[in-house]
């Protein structure tokens, strides 16, 4: 009987024994998630941080990226070989974020219409996320809330997708003011043609008017320096623009000389032809944009530190059909 008791106490001890093991065993699943949630916050190698001169905050980049202001409020990050890659990041205002689901799903719907909420992950806790495709690109809105809400719209390809590229460096802005620091007041106004598909954003104390069909006008004097813009439809002879182009230019100049150069600065101008000369009281310009909205603009300045606010403008001229 009581050898019977103690085998009795022996068994129990073992279940006890085998209980406490199986408990051992399983608890420590969740040590994986902690870990990838660990390596997920570690700092990629080869960062160089950059502060915006456009807007109040910096980031770090990759190498081979670059940081540029594209017009006010607008920053692009760009690499330096793969161009079509980029990313704009725009501040907002701390009151945007409680109308940030409008405000992406919106900009998502006038990118594509079979724009769709995006599905995968990113490094942000709280952000509204689209994914629109456009033929063999995909454009992502990615509408960051929070105290410090932006926005930031990644542009890239189905095949080659560089968003997470973009994300990793987007995760280390910071803005560089406080947020008592009141918001700088915009220094333009959109400008929405009556009788061109376009909008675009005008420098304050400019002026836009359209001056026949087909051509608008930007102009701080008209008679001493302007940007006409005239879109151009699809299907276009091209080598009969780039004609026209030189031959109106040459037929401009003082001396009869054309110079005619690839346009290597900005996003929607980057890669355009130009044709430049010498006139009487200044200089004309007639950039041949193919990319993007294509278009000619036509600018005259009497003075060099006159162009490069045009060529601002022009980097926000959107087409909106």
């Amino acid at each position: 009987m009581k050898q019977r008791s103690k085998l009795l106490i022996c068994a129990t001890a073992v279940a006890t024994l085998l209980s406490a093991c199986n408990e051992q065993t399983t608890a420590p699943a969740k040590q994986p998630v902690e870990h990838k949630q660990e390596a997920k916050e570690q700092t990629p190698p080869n960062l160089t941080p950059v502060e915006s001169t456009n807007q109040s905050f910096t980031i770090s980049l990759l190498p081979k990226f670059s940081l540029e202001a594209e017009e006010p409020g607008k920053d692009v990050v760009m690499h330096e070989s793969e161009q079509d890659q980029w990313m704009r990041i725009e501040l907002l205002p701390k009151e945007a974020k409680d109308q940030m689901e409008t405000y992406a799903k919106e900009r998502a719907m006038a990118v594509s219409e079979q724009a769709t909420p995006f599905e995968g992950t990113i490094p942000f806790e709280d952000a509204i996320v689209y994914e629109a495709p456009v033929d063999n690109d995909v454009v992502y809105i990615v509408g960051v809330t929070g105290d410090e809400p932006m926005f930031l719209t990644v542009f890239t390809k189905k095949e080659d997708n560089w968003l997470n590229t973009f994300m990793t460096m987007a995760k280390t802005i910071e803005r560089t003011e406080t947020e008592t620091s009141e918001q700088p007041q915009p220094s333009f106004f959109t400008y929405k043609s009556s009788n061109q598909p376009f909008q675009a954003n005008i420098l304050n104390g400019y002026m836009a008017e359209a001056v026949e069909p087909g051509k608008d006008m930007i102009f701080l004097d008209e008679e001493k320096a302007s940007m006409t813009v005239e879109l151009i439809d699809e299907g276009a002879d091209w080598s009969l623009i780039a004609e026209q182009a030189e031959q109106y230019v040459k037929a401009s100049s003082k001396d009869g000389t054309v110079e005619k150069m690839t346009w290597t600065k900005g996003t929607r101008l980057n890669g355009a032809d130009v044709y430049k000369s010498a006139i009487e009281s200044g200089e004309v310009y007639v950039f041949v944009v193919k990319n993007g909205t294509p278009m000619r603009l036509t600018i005259f300045v009497q003075q060099e530190n006159e162009l490069n606010p045009f060529l601002q403008m022009a980097e926000t001229i959107e087409r909106i059909d």
